[in-house]
């Protein structure tokens, strides 16, 4: 399994929980783009991407809908355990990262 990469900058700029949730988005989403090749400009928006889809709706159904379909359009194969537990680690990190509490 690859590990979220800890080199990513600071996005918990903003308050709150959303700015813990954009953190987390960005954790994910560059495991994402590690799996499908992106370069690193690509990783860049597809965090950016990913946060974006994440305001559709309340919970993570569309940021789950947005990972697998990617990764399967980019030949990725991840079951729905895979990329959740996945999300919950990438949430742990980015609420120390963030210096907060669940």
């Amino acid at each position: 399994m690859t590990k979220p990469d800890s080199a990513l900058p600071d996005t918990a700029h903003e308050d709150g929980m959303d700015g813990i949730r954009a953190r987390r988005n960005h954790l994910v989403a560059h495991w994402a783009a590690a799996r499908m090749g992106l370069d690193e400009l690509a990783k860049a928006r597809y965090g950016f991407e990913l946060h974006q889809a994440d305001h559709e709706e309340p919970g993570d159904a569309d940021v789950l809908r947005k990972l697998r379909f990617d990764l399967v359009a980019n030949g990725v194969a991840v079951d729905n355990a895979e990329l959740s537990r996945i999300i919950s680690e990438c949430h742990k990190r980015a609420l120390r990262d963030t210096h907060s509490t669940d």
